[in-house]
């Protein structure tokens, strides 16, 4: 499966916004959770389909996260722009990372 993988480090007030330029699978793991993504077991994630973008989402808790975007077993490409940003001012962007697939 091809997919994104950034491995974020998020704080409580903050929280992860991705710009999409189509619609695509987000999913926040743990470590353990991430394993059983990538070995295709079954797996807990907090995310899904975003259709709009940007999409925001707030990680249950503070910490380290693995952050997938996918396009869900189609065929295709996705591009993303992950931020880490401030809940209260998304203005205010503390981290910037590209991804790409094919």
């Amino acid at each position: 499966m091809k997919y994104l993988h950034f491995q974020l480090q998020v704080k409580a007030d903050e929280v992860i916004q991705v710009v999409l330029q189509q619609s695509a699978y987000l999913r926040i793991l743990d470590d353990d959770n991430y394993a059983s993504y990538r070995r295709g077991d079954q797996y807990r994630y907090h995310g899904g389909m975003a259709s709009g973008s940007p999409a925001v989402i707030k990680p249950p808790t503070p910490g380290a996260w693995h952050l997938t975007i996918d396009l869900g077993g189609e065929d295709g490409e996705v591009k993303a722009t992950v931020h880490i940003v401030n809940e209260a001012d998304p203005e205010t962007k503390k981290s910037r990372r590209w991804g790409l697939f094919g």
